[in-house]
């Protein structure tokens, strides 16, 4: 059966009356909804739109004046849970500390955000949010405010969107929805025991006369329990954040915890589509696939300027055997047996020709899709750009079988630190048999159980990842049975951190070095037919004894024969082309059977980017007493796990010298000596007279 609606006829109650087999035609116009609409235990459904808009924000009404100091007050209803604000169509900004700043680190930070001279200006600071970085920029963290201590200090609870630990970054914080922050034209605060809404217009804007609207409603559909559902045409608008609004559950030892919600929510359901809809500032997730679900899939949809993630395809985490935690991380395997221990997650997902864009607005820990607990997932020609942190996330290991194909994935981490366009995970149930350790330690123990939770083979295939930071394609923390092949990374390259069985095969990276980080004995990896070109095309940081990599028939241009020093290297046929020696390049050895790449990628009706490259400057040295240290990089932030760049690395370090006698090493990072911060490899001073050192080795700070 037909059914044909308009927006006079609103959606309430509409979706419980649906048969099996019926089309709902959405006509043009604006359908707003103040609670999720609930499709439950249906089958053979269609939802189209034809120019239809489905908002989670209602019409402010009340009566309006100017109030003195160029802010406007609307006497509206009481006890609204008003997240974002749209004047006449455009978004307004939550009244914040410091105000906003096109571009900046979450829209602008300051140190003093918290200061007492701030805060003491503040009557009732238990309206208040703070939004902030983690500690180490490993995505954001986030707190209500719940008054003051009986000395002025704030009481902070913790939120979200982190799982790696509360802490707050001592910089990139900003505070929100303080009535003594509203200074700023775009500004609004919501006083919503009076109900009193105060709002500063931007230039131009006519407030006496504005279509104001609030945004209380998060979640559009909750599907549950249907079968054969479609959803196309429509446009989500307008939907209320939920960071504040949402209890977070930690995901796994990734470094995520999420909200379970979307402006679309599917569980326990079977071959449901969402197709060429669009997804415009969702205040939260824009899909959420949750638990149980087959054969899902989301086609040719834009998901532009939304508040947390795109697509988040996540299982219930009790489907993992012998699961740990970040609060308990098991160094003995209790369950042996491969694989998942209950069927409560997502399978045969595919998103498909997907546009992303500016997403991650209010929470940090995001990307365009990511992924945990669930199996055999497609993401293929996929644009995301402007995010920021990782494009595409895989969260764990469990249960693998994902093909990542195709896409474009640019401008990412612009907020965060030691990431990258790709990331991944694979902290699983073997990752830490024997003892948790950082450095690639107790590999031998660890072999026979790496696929226990990685069953099936994940390929990253066929991709272009640019960026100017971190590295293209990420694979962290053992990660393991990855297949990377014939992808294109710009600026940015590819990380191998401890795992097992990963193929990185017939690549080409320019601009940026292939990173070999804690190689753990037996790890059976395969590096074989890539082309790197870079200044600095090889880095590697804490390889075990008893690798079983297998290296063989790769290019690296733009380095001298040294490179090859490397027992990893230093057969198999790997050829090195100087930096001063071009020629040698186009020489190309037959050996290296590089296939050439077809270089189409993402949605080809959507932006490309620039394919500049930032970061091809050869690493700079410092020599002193005979030792040698650098800045750290990307690549020695990553494998030392530090906040930030500053410290010196240690790169040589004779045995006679002052800090080798007082437990220095090769490998270390140098933060403090004699208790005086060091910025960089200018701050040393290697003479008698030193007490103490402080030094960061396998991601743990050792006071020497």
């Amino acid at each position: 059966m037909e059914i044909r609606i308009s927006e006079k006829d609103g959606l309430d109650g509409i979706f419980g009356s649906l048969n099996s087999g019926d089309t709902l035609y959405l006509d043009s116009g604006v359908y707003r909804v103040s609670s999720p609409l609930e499709l439950t235990g249906k089958k053979n459904i269609s939802v189209k739109g034809d120019g239809a808009v489905i908002t989670g924000c209602v019409v402010i009404e009340g009566e309006r004046s100017e109030c003195g100091a160029g802010v406007f007050l609307v006497k509206t209803r009481k006890g609204l849970d008003i997240q974002q604000l749209f004047v006449d169509g455009e978004k307004y900004v939550m009244a914040r500390y410091p105000n906003e700043t096109a571009g900046e680190i979450l829209g602008g930070y300051s140190a003093d955000a918290l200061s007492p001279e701030r805060t003491a200006r503040w009557k009732n600071p238990s309206t208040g949010y703070v939004r902030a970085l983690h500690d180490f920029e490993w995505g954001g963290n986030d707190f209500f405010i719940d008054g003051k201590n009986d000395d002025g200090s704030i009481i902070l609870r913790w939120v979200g969107d982190n799982n790696r630990g509360k802490g707050c970054h001592a910089e990139k914080m900003m505070v929100e929805n303080i009535f003594e922050e509203l200074d700023a034209p775009g500004e609004w605060f919501y006083d919503k025991e009076n109900g009193h809404l105060y709002i500063i217009p931007m230039p131009g804007d006519d407030i006496l006369s504005a279509k104001i609207e609030g945004a209380v409603c998060g979640e559009i559909f909750k599907i549950s329990d249907c079968e054969n559902v479609s959803f196309s045409g429509i446009t989500f608008r307008g939907t209320k954040r939920m960071l504040f609004c949402s209890e977070y559950e930690k995901i796994t030892r990734s470094d995520w915890s999420v909200a379970r919600n979307g402006a679309i929510r599917i569980g326990s359901c079977k071959n449901v589509s969402v197709s060429d809809c669009i997804f415009s500032e969702v205040g939260g997730n824009c899909i959420f696939i949750d638990g149980k679900n087959s054969d899902i899939s989301v086609v040719h949809c834009d998901f532009t300027d939304c508040g947390a993630s795109g697509v988040c395809v996540f299982g219930k985490q009790d489907c993992v055997r012998d699961l740990s935690t970040w609060e308990n991380c098991k160094t003995v395997i209790s369950d042996k047996e491969k694989g998942p221990q209950k069927d409560d997650y997502p399978v045969n997902i595919t998103v498909k020709d997907c546009y992303f864009y500016n997403l991650g607005i209010y929470e940090k820990q995001t990307s365009a899709v990511s992924l945990s607990v669930c199996s055999r997932v497609t993401v293929d020609g996929c644009t995301v750009h402007k995010v920021p942190r990782a494009g595409i996330n895989i969260c764990d290991g469990s249960f693998g079988g994902h093909r990542i194909q195709n896409n474009l994935v640019f401008d990412t981490v612009l907020e965060t630190g030691d990431h990258g366009p790709f990331n991944s995970w694979g902290r699983d149930r073997y990752w830490s048999l024997g003892g948790f350790d950082t450095s690639g330690k107790n590999g031998e123990e660890k072999r026979p159980f790496a696929t226990l939770d990685a069953v099936e083979t994940t390929v990253i295939y066929h991709n272009m990842f640019c960026g100017s930071r971190g590295f293209g394609i990420d694979l962290d923390d053992g990660s393991s049975n990855y297949l990377i092949e014939k992808n294109y990374c710009v600026g940015v390259g590819i990380k191998l951190r401890e795992g097992f069985l990963r193929t990185v095969r017939n690549n080409f990276v320019y601009g940026a070095p292939l990173d070999i980080h804690c190689t753990f004995e037996r790890n059976d990896d395969v590096i074989e037919n890539n082309i790197v070109v870079a200044a600095s095309p090889l880095s590697i940081y804490a390889q075990n004894e008893g690798f079983t990599t297998k290296a063989a028939n790769n290019l690296f241009a733009g380095a001298g024969q040294d490179i090859l020093s490397n027992e990893l290297f230093r057969d198999n046929k790997n050829y090195v082309c100087p930096a001063d020696d071009p020629d040698a390049l186009a020489m190309n050895p037959q050996e290296i059977f590089f296939e050439p790449l077809f270089l189409e990628f993402g949605r080809k009706d959507r932006p490309k980017p620039s394919l500049s490259v930032n970061n091809t400057t050869a690493e700079t040295e410092t020599e002193k007493e005979g030792a040698v240290f650098s800045l750290p990089d990307d690549s020695v932030r990553s494998m030392a796990g530090l906040s930030g760049y500053e410290g010196a690395y240690v790169k040589k370090l004779p045995t006679n010298s002052v800090l080798y006698s007082l437990g220095v090493r090769e490998g270390d990072v140098i933060l403090k000596i004699n208790g005086q911060k060091i910025s960089s490899p200018a701050d040393l001073d290697i003479t008698d007279g030193i007490s103490s050192v402080l030094v960061t080795r396998a991601q743990k700070k050792i006071e020497l």
